[in-house]
């Protein structure tokens, strides 16, 4: 072997060396979120991509596969589930139900806008009927759903306690419905007015559950 050629070895583009293994799919689902987001994924060539990371088509194809495999590793590469498994959500539970549960719902809804450029990615590619993004959607809102429930259940013990008490499960239907239409709102109208847009959304879902309660004062107010 030449003298300097073990060198080379893991670089692209003669002796610049670049990242490998982990760094180098890191950088890659970096730049494919990116090029996702501003093309879609039908937009999107593998050969974009490799120009974006500086690498050959062959050295990105060693990665993945196909733009199924990048969307599906996107999605993995967030720990969307478990984030929603360790979140904590600061809600004073001395606070009667209605306030309570607007408190619930803004604090949910903030923390949830962190995760917004996933959401809008999964819901412009599911609009384009992509299969991968659909099944995506369909498992993140489920693990969605079931965070809601848990921390419900948690928080609001009020739910399914008599007969005339608000029910768990479409509570649960409400609360993660509402929460997906501020996904969308977002991606609408951009971040002008998002506090107040989420403290009415948050207001209203909680009169809609609890309407004989104390309104109490706006959360955050």
């Amino acid at each position: 072997m030449p003298r300097g050629a073990a060198s080379a070895v893991g670089t692209e583009h003669g002796a610049r060396r670049v990242p490998t293994g982990r760094a180098q799919r890191a950088r890659i689902l970096a730049a494919a979120t990116d090029l996702i987001a501003a093309h879609g994924v039908d937009g999107m060539t593998m050969r974009q991509l490799a120009a974006a990371c500086d690498l050959h088509i062959a050295t990105l194809y060693h990665y993945f596969g196909s733009k199924s495999d990048l969307l599906g590793a996107i999605v993995d590469d967030r720990h969307y589930d478990a984030g929603l498994r360790d979140l904590a959500l600061p809600v004073d539970p001395t606070l009667p139900p209605r306030p309570r549960l607007a408190t619930f719902f803004t604090t949910l809804a903030i923390e949830s806008l962190g995760e917004l450029r996933l959401w809008r990615l999964l819901i412009g590619e599911s609009l384009r009927d992509d299969a991968v993004a659909l099944a995506e959607a369909r498992r993140l809102s489920g693990a969605l759903e079931q965070a809601v429930e848990r921390w419900l259940g948690e928080l609001f013990p009020e739910l399914g306690a008599g007969p005339d008490a608000p029910d768990l499960g479409a509570t649960t239907a409400v609360v993660t419905g509402q929460l997906l239409a501020v996904f969308l709102e977002e991606m609408m109208l951009g971040d002008d007015d998002r506090d107040a847009r989420i403290g009415r959304r948050a207001d209203a879902t909680a009169a809609v559950v609890f309407p004989g309660s104390v309104p109490g004062p706006r959360p955050g107010g």
